[in-house]
Protein backbone atom coordinates (compact mmCIF):
# COMPACT_ATOMS: atom_id res chain seq x y z
CA UNK A 1 0.00 0.00 0.00
CA UNK A 2 1.01 3.80 -0.92
CA UNK A 3 0.61 5.94 2.14
CA UNK A 4 0.23 9.67 1.39
CA UNK A 5 0.97 11.51 4.68
CA UNK A 6 0.05 15.54 4.27
CA UNK A 7 -1.80 18.27 5.99
CA UNK A 8 -0.45 21.73 4.81
CA UNK A 9 -1.35 24.01 1.68
CA UNK A 10 2.43 23.29 -0.20
CA UNK A 11 1.96 20.03 0.33
CA UNK A 12 -1.14 19.50 -1.30
CA UNK A 13 -0.23 22.08 -4.20
CA UNK A 14 3.42 19.35 -4.87
CA UNK A 15 1.81 16.34 -3.59
CA UNK A 16 -0.90 16.69 -6.16
CA UNK A 17 0.41 15.99 -9.39
CA UNK A 18 1.72 12.70 -7.84
CA UNK A 19 -1.68 11.52 -6.62
CA UNK A 20 -3.42 12.44 -10.49
CA UNK A 21 -0.39 10.05 -11.29
CA UNK A 22 -1.40 7.85 -9.43
CA UNK A 23 -5.47 7.58 -9.88
CA UNK A 24 -4.31 7.71 -13.69
CA UNK A 25 -2.58 4.21 -13.07
CA UNK A 26 -4.96 3.02 -10.87
CA UNK A 27 -3.00 2.36 -7.68
CA UNK A 28 -4.36 2.19 -4.68
CA UNK A 29 -3.12 4.69 -2.07
CA UNK A 30 -4.26 6.00 1.48
CA UNK A 31 -4.17 9.84 1.55
CA UNK A 32 -3.81 11.33 5.35
CA UNK A 33 -4.49 14.62 6.55
CA UNK A 34 -2.88 15.88 9.27
CA UNK A 35 -4.85 18.77 9.96
CA UNK A 36 -2.04 21.29 10.23
CA UNK A 37 -4.01 23.50 7.53
CA UNK A 38 -7.32 22.06 7.74
CA UNK A 39 -9.90 24.70 6.19
CA UNK A 40 -6.81 25.64 3.51
CA UNK A 41 -6.18 22.19 2.09
CA UNK A 42 -10.33 21.25 2.26
CA UNK A 43 -10.92 24.15 -0.68
CA UNK A 44 -7.20 22.42 -2.27
CA UNK A 45 -8.47 18.55 -2.13
CA UNK A 46 -11.76 20.39 -3.75
CA UNK A 47 -10.13 22.68 -6.12
CA UNK A 48 -7.20 19.43 -7.15
CA UNK A 49 -10.26 17.02 -6.96
CA UNK A 50 -8.15 14.73 -4.71
CA UNK A 51 -11.09 13.28 -2.46
CA UNK A 52 -11.57 13.01 0.54
CA UNK A 53 -8.50 10.98 2.94
CA UNK A 54 -9.83 7.97 4.60
CA UNK A 55 -8.26 9.59 8.08
CA UNK A 56 -8.15 13.37 8.75
CA UNK A 57 -7.57 14.91 11.98
CA UNK A 58 -9.16 17.87 10.48
CA UNK A 59 -10.95 20.57 12.62
CA UNK A 60 -12.00 22.65 9.77
CA UNK A 61 -9.31 24.88 11.53
CA UNK A 62 -5.38 26.07 11.01
CA UNK A 63 -2.89 26.15 12.76
CA UNK A 64 -2.05 29.64 13.34
CA UNK A 65 -0.32 30.07 17.00
CA UNK A 66 2.43 29.03 18.52
CA UNK A 67 0.84 27.31 21.53
CA UNK A 68 -2.10 25.68 19.18
CA UNK A 69 1.18 24.40 17.09
CA UNK A 70 2.52 22.66 20.20
CA UNK A 71 -0.70 21.28 21.39
CA UNK A 72 -1.01 19.80 17.83
CA UNK A 73 2.31 18.40 17.57
CA UNK A 74 2.08 17.07 21.51
CA UNK A 75 -1.31 15.42 20.63
CA UNK A 76 0.36 13.52 17.48
CA UNK A 77 3.57 12.75 19.62
CA UNK A 78 1.81 11.14 22.27
CA UNK A 79 -0.35 9.31 20.12
CA UNK A 80 2.30 8.09 18.04
CA UNK A 81 3.89 6.72 21.61
CA UNK A 82 1.05 5.45 23.75
CA UNK A 83 -1.07 4.02 20.78
CA UNK A 84 1.02 2.58 18.07
CA UNK A 85 -1.90 -0.29 17.60
CA UNK A 86 -4.87 2.30 17.13
CA UNK A 87 -2.25 3.83 14.75
CA UNK A 88 -1.62 1.05 12.55
CA UNK A 89 -5.40 0.31 12.34
CA UNK A 90 -7.17 3.62 11.80
CA UNK A 91 -4.56 5.63 9.95
CA UNK A 92 -2.84 2.94 7.93
CA UNK A 93 -5.41 0.67 7.72
CA UNK A 94 -3.36 -2.10 8.71
CA UNK A 95 -1.36 -2.22 5.41
CA UNK A 96 2.81 -2.05 5.23
CA UNK A 97 4.19 -0.48 2.32
CA UNK A 98 5.84 3.24 1.81
CA UNK A 99 4.27 6.47 3.82
CA UNK A 100 5.41 9.38 1.21
CA UNK A 101 6.20 13.10 3.34
CA UNK A 102 7.15 15.57 2.16
CA UNK A 103 8.98 18.68 2.81
CA UNK A 104 10.08 20.43 5.73
CA UNK A 105 6.61 21.11 8.08
CA UNK A 106 5.30 20.14 11.38
CA UNK A 107 3.68 17.87 9.28
CA UNK A 108 6.79 16.61 7.60
CA UNK A 109 7.98 15.82 11.42
CA UNK A 110 4.75 14.27 12.59
CA UNK A 111 4.19 12.19 9.67
CA UNK A 112 7.87 10.93 9.88
CA UNK A 113 7.34 9.51 13.59
CA UNK A 114 4.29 8.28 13.10
CA UNK A 115 4.68 6.03 9.72
CA UNK A 116 8.08 4.95 11.34
CA UNK A 117 5.94 4.17 14.43
CA UNK A 118 3.80 1.67 12.69
CA UNK A 119 6.59 -0.07 11.10
CA UNK A 120 6.82 1.52 7.38
CA UNK A 121 9.34 2.33 4.97
CA UNK A 122 9.29 6.35 3.99
CA UNK A 123 9.93 8.31 1.43
CA UNK A 124 10.86 11.77 1.52
CA UNK A 125 9.76 13.94 -1.47
CA UNK A 126 11.51 17.42 -1.89
CA UNK A 127 14.64 16.01 0.17
CA UNK A 128 18.08 17.53 -0.29
CA UNK A 129 17.39 21.12 0.52
CA UNK A 130 19.46 22.80 2.58
CA UNK A 131 20.26 26.57 3.89
CA UNK A 132 22.81 25.72 6.52
CA UNK A 133 20.85 27.62 9.02
CA UNK A 134 19.51 25.92 11.53
CA UNK A 135 17.12 29.12 12.26
CA UNK A 136 16.87 30.15 9.01
CA UNK A 137 14.22 28.83 8.07
CA UNK A 138 13.45 27.84 11.86
CA UNK A 139 12.15 24.70 12.34
CA UNK A 140 11.76 24.24 8.87
CA UNK A 141 15.92 23.28 8.30
CA UNK A 142 15.97 21.37 11.41
CA UNK A 143 13.09 19.06 10.20
CA UNK A 144 14.34 18.80 7.23
CA UNK A 145 17.49 17.07 8.14
CA UNK A 146 15.67 15.06 10.68
CA UNK A 147 13.62 13.61 7.96
CA UNK A 148 16.72 13.30 5.42
CA UNK A 149 18.49 11.41 7.91
CA UNK A 150 15.51 8.92 9.31
CA UNK A 151 13.69 8.01 5.56
CA UNK A 152 14.65 5.04 3.65
CA UNK A 153 13.39 6.58 0.57
CA UNK A 154 15.08 10.35 -0.97
CA UNK A 155 13.69 12.04 -3.82
CA UNK A 156 16.02 14.93 -4.51
CA UNK A 157 15.14 17.64 -7.16
CA UNK A 158 17.93 18.53 -8.39
CA UNK A 159 21.65 18.37 -8.17
CA UNK A 160 22.37 20.45 -5.77
CA UNK A 161 20.03 18.70 -3.50
CA UNK A 162 20.92 15.28 -4.54
CA UNK A 163 24.62 16.26 -3.75
CA UNK A 164 23.57 17.52 -0.45
CA UNK A 165 22.03 14.23 0.03
CA UNK A 166 25.57 12.45 -0.59
CA UNK A 167 27.32 14.86 1.51
CA UNK A 168 25.10 13.34 4.94
CA UNK A 169 26.22 9.44 3.65
CA UNK A 170 22.64 8.45 4.54
CA UNK A 171 21.88 4.91 4.48
CA UNK A 172 18.48 5.61 2.47
CA UNK A 173 18.25 4.89 -1.42
CA UNK A 174 18.21 8.25 -3.07
CA UNK A 175 16.75 9.36 -6.31
CA UNK A 176 17.94 12.43 -8.46
CA UNK A 177 14.68 13.70 -9.99
CA UNK A 178 14.06 15.70 -12.97
CA UNK A 179 12.64 18.63 -11.29
CA UNK A 180 10.44 19.55 -8.01
CA UNK A 181 6.77 18.54 -8.70
CA UNK A 182 5.97 22.21 -8.26
CA UNK A 183 7.01 22.66 -12.30
CA UNK A 184 4.28 20.45 -12.39
CA UNK A 185 1.29 22.32 -10.44
CA UNK A 186 2.25 25.61 -11.91
CA UNK A 187 1.82 24.08 -15.39
CA UNK A 188 -1.43 22.74 -14.58
CA UNK A 189 -2.62 26.11 -12.80
CA UNK A 190 -1.83 28.05 -16.25
CA UNK A 191 -3.73 24.94 -17.99
CA UNK A 192 -6.66 26.04 -16.82
CA UNK A 193 -8.87 28.95 -16.12
CA UNK A 194 -9.13 30.85 -12.59
CA UNK A 195 -12.96 30.73 -11.17
CA UNK A 196 -12.79 34.60 -10.84
CA UNK A 197 -11.03 36.21 -13.37
CA UNK A 198 -7.47 37.74 -11.89
CA UNK A 199 -6.60 41.39 -10.05
CA UNK A 200 -8.21 44.03 -12.57
CA UNK A 201 -5.20 46.08 -12.07
CA UNK A 202 -2.45 46.86 -15.12
CA UNK A 203 0.40 47.15 -13.41
CA UNK A 204 0.75 45.40 -9.59
CA UNK A 205 3.07 44.25 -7.07
CA UNK A 206 2.85 41.09 -6.07
CA UNK A 207 3.21 40.03 -1.82
CA UNK A 208 3.38 37.07 0.15
CA UNK A 209 4.36 36.81 3.59
CA UNK A 210 4.20 33.76 5.72
CA UNK A 211 7.91 32.10 7.45
CA UNK A 212 7.96 32.23 10.73
CA UNK A 213 10.96 34.10 11.59
CA UNK A 214 9.03 37.22 9.84
CA UNK A 215 5.86 36.59 11.17
CA UNK A 216 7.12 36.61 14.74
CA UNK A 217 9.87 39.32 14.97
CA UNK A 218 8.40 42.71 15.81
CA UNK A 219 11.13 44.34 13.58
CA UNK A 220 10.73 42.31 10.31
CA UNK A 221 6.98 42.78 10.09
CA UNK A 222 7.59 46.57 11.05
CA UNK A 223 10.31 46.82 8.24
CA UNK A 224 7.95 45.09 5.80
CA UNK A 225 5.16 47.22 6.68
CA UNK A 226 6.75 50.29 5.77
CA UNK A 227 9.01 48.72 2.64
CA UNK A 228 5.15 48.00 1.12
CA UNK A 229 3.42 51.93 2.68
CA UNK A 230 6.43 53.58 0.43
CA UNK A 231 6.56 51.51 -2.76
CA UNK A 232 2.73 51.91 -2.63
CA UNK A 233 3.42 55.20 -3.87
CA UNK A 234 4.74 54.00 -6.77
CA UNK A 235 2.82 51.10 -7.00
CA UNK A 236 -0.24 48.86 -6.56
CA UNK A 237 0.56 46.17 -4.30
CA UNK A 238 -1.97 42.79 -4.14
CA UNK A 239 -1.16 41.46 -0.62
CA UNK A 240 -1.94 37.81 0.18
CA UNK A 241 -2.00 36.62 3.55
CA UNK A 242 -2.25 33.98 4.81
CA UNK A 243 -4.13 33.69 8.12
CA UNK A 244 -1.03 33.71 10.50
CA UNK A 245 0.06 36.56 8.59
CA UNK A 246 -3.20 38.39 9.57
CA UNK A 247 -2.93 37.28 13.59
CA UNK A 248 0.80 38.59 13.82
CA UNK A 249 0.24 42.15 11.54
CA UNK A 250 -2.80 42.44 13.90
CA UNK A 251 -0.80 41.59 17.45
CA UNK A 252 1.94 44.33 15.85
CA UNK A 253 -0.27 46.63 15.03
CA UNK A 254 0.60 46.97 11.30
CA UNK A 255 -3.22 45.92 9.78
CA UNK A 256 -4.56 48.76 10.25
CA UNK A 257 -1.39 50.72 8.90
CA UNK A 258 -1.77 49.04 5.58
CA UNK A 259 -5.50 49.03 5.13
CA UNK A 260 -5.56 52.95 5.29
CA UNK A 261 -3.19 52.64 2.23
CA UNK A 262 -5.53 52.75 -0.98
CA UNK A 263 -3.08 51.68 -3.28
CA UNK A 264 -2.17 48.53 -1.28
CA UNK A 265 -5.11 45.83 -1.40
CA UNK A 266 -5.33 42.92 0.91
CA UNK A 267 -6.30 39.49 -0.07
CA UNK A 268 -7.09 36.72 2.05
CA UNK A 269 -6.07 33.09 0.57
CA UNK A 270 -6.87 32.68 -3.26
CA UNK A 271 -6.94 29.39 -4.99
CA UNK A 272 -3.60 27.89 -5.92
CA UNK A 273 -4.89 28.20 -10.00
CA UNK A 274 -5.84 31.97 -9.53
CA UNK A 275 -2.69 32.96 -7.49
CA UNK A 276 -0.15 31.32 -10.33
CA UNK A 277 -2.35 33.20 -12.70
CA UNK A 278 -1.87 36.85 -10.64
CA UNK A 279 1.72 35.86 -10.26
CA UNK A 280 2.72 35.35 -14.01
CA UNK A 281 0.76 38.93 -14.45
CA UNK A 282 2.74 41.01 -11.60
CA UNK A 283 5.86 42.83 -12.24
CA UNK A 284 7.49 41.85 -9.64
CA UNK A 285 6.81 39.68 -6.07
CA UNK A 286 8.03 40.63 -2.53
CA UNK A 287 7.91 37.06 -0.84
CA UNK A 288 9.76 34.91 1.97
CA UNK A 289 8.21 31.80 0.47
CA UNK A 290 10.51 29.13 -0.95
CA UNK A 291 7.52 27.44 -3.25
CA UNK A 292 6.79 31.23 -4.27
CA UNK A 293 10.66 31.81 -5.01
CA UNK A 294 10.27 28.35 -7.42
CA UNK A 295 7.01 29.49 -8.86
CA UNK A 296 8.33 33.06 -9.85
CA UNK A 297 11.74 31.11 -11.37
CA UNK A 298 9.55 29.06 -13.51
CA UNK A 299 7.62 32.15 -14.49
CA UNK A 300 10.34 34.34 -14.99
CA UNK A 301 9.09 37.45 -12.78
CA UNK A 302 11.57 39.28 -10.62
CA UNK A 303 11.21 38.42 -7.11
CA UNK A 304 12.79 39.72 -3.73
CA UNK A 305 12.93 37.08 -1.30
CA UNK A 306 12.36 38.60 2.49
CA UNK A 307 14.86 35.92 3.85
CA UNK A 308 18.66 35.84 4.99
CA UNK A 309 19.28 32.56 4.19
CA UNK A 310 17.14 30.29 1.49
CA UNK A 311 17.33 26.25 1.36
CA UNK A 312 16.32 26.68 -2.35
CA UNK A 313 19.12 27.41 -5.34
CA UNK A 314 16.29 28.15 -8.10
CA UNK A 315 16.27 31.60 -9.45
CA UNK A 316 19.55 32.86 -7.03
CA UNK A 317 21.64 35.22 -9.46
CA UNK A 318 18.94 35.39 -12.05
CA UNK A 319 15.80 36.64 -11.34
CA UNK A 320 15.82 36.30 -7.76
CA UNK A 321 17.68 38.78 -4.93
CA UNK A 322 17.99 37.32 -1.52
CA UNK A 323 17.05 40.76 0.26
CA UNK A 324 19.12 39.74 3.72
CA UNK A 325 16.51 42.67 5.33
CA UNK A 326 19.71 44.84 3.45
CA UNK A 327 17.91 48.35 2.77
CA UNK A 328 20.42 48.82 -0.25
CA UNK A 329 20.04 45.97 -1.84
CA UNK A 330 16.08 46.00 -1.18
CA UNK A 331 16.69 49.71 -3.20
CA UNK A 332 18.55 48.20 -5.65
CA UNK A 333 16.37 45.53 -6.64
CA UNK A 334 13.17 48.24 -6.70
CA UNK A 335 15.21 50.60 -9.01
CA UNK A 336 16.03 47.97 -11.09
CA UNK A 337 13.82 45.24 -11.11
CA UNK A 338 12.94 45.10 -14.79
CA UNK A 339 16.58 43.64 -15.35
CA UNK A 340 15.13 40.58 -13.44
CA UNK A 341 12.88 39.25 -15.55
CA UNK A 342 13.73 36.16 -17.16
CA UNK A 343 12.66 33.76 -19.64
CA UNK A 344 10.25 31.39 -18.22
CA UNK A 345 11.76 27.92 -17.51
CA UNK A 346 8.86 25.45 -17.68
CA UNK A 347 10.47 22.14 -18.76
CA UNK A 348 8.27 19.72 -20.39
CA UNK A 349 9.12 16.91 -17.36
CA UNK A 350 7.33 14.98 -15.10
CA UNK A 351 9.06 14.40 -11.69
CA UNK A 352 5.79 12.80 -10.40
CA UNK A 353 6.04 10.13 -12.83
CA UNK A 354 9.48 9.43 -11.58
CA UNK A 355 8.40 9.24 -8.23
CA UNK A 356 5.24 7.14 -8.78
CA UNK A 357 7.61 4.66 -10.90
CA UNK A 358 10.32 4.17 -7.88
CA UNK A 359 7.08 3.82 -4.97
CA UNK A 360 5.12 1.22 -7.17
CA UNK A 361 8.33 -0.65 -7.39
CA UNK A 362 9.08 -0.73 -3.79
CA UNK A 363 5.67 -0.77 -2.43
Amino acid sequence: MIHIFIGTKAQYIKMAPVIRILIKQGCKFNLIDTGQHAEITLRLREEFKLGKPIFSASRNSNINTLTSAFRWTMRYFLLGIFKPGWLRERVFLNQKGICIIHGDTLSTLISLLLAKRAGLKVAHIEAGLRSFSYFEPFPEEIIRIIAMRFSDFLFAPSDWAYNNLKKLKSKAKIFRLSNNTNLEAVKNALEKAPQEPPIALDRYCLVSIHRLENLFSFFRMRFITNLLISLSTAMPIVFVQHPATIVQLRKFRQLTRLQKVNNIHIYSLLSHTQFIHILKGAQFVITDGGSVQEESFYLGIPCLLMRTHTERQEGLGKNVLLSEFDPEKIAYFLKRYPEFKINSNLDSVSPSTEIVEVIRNYA
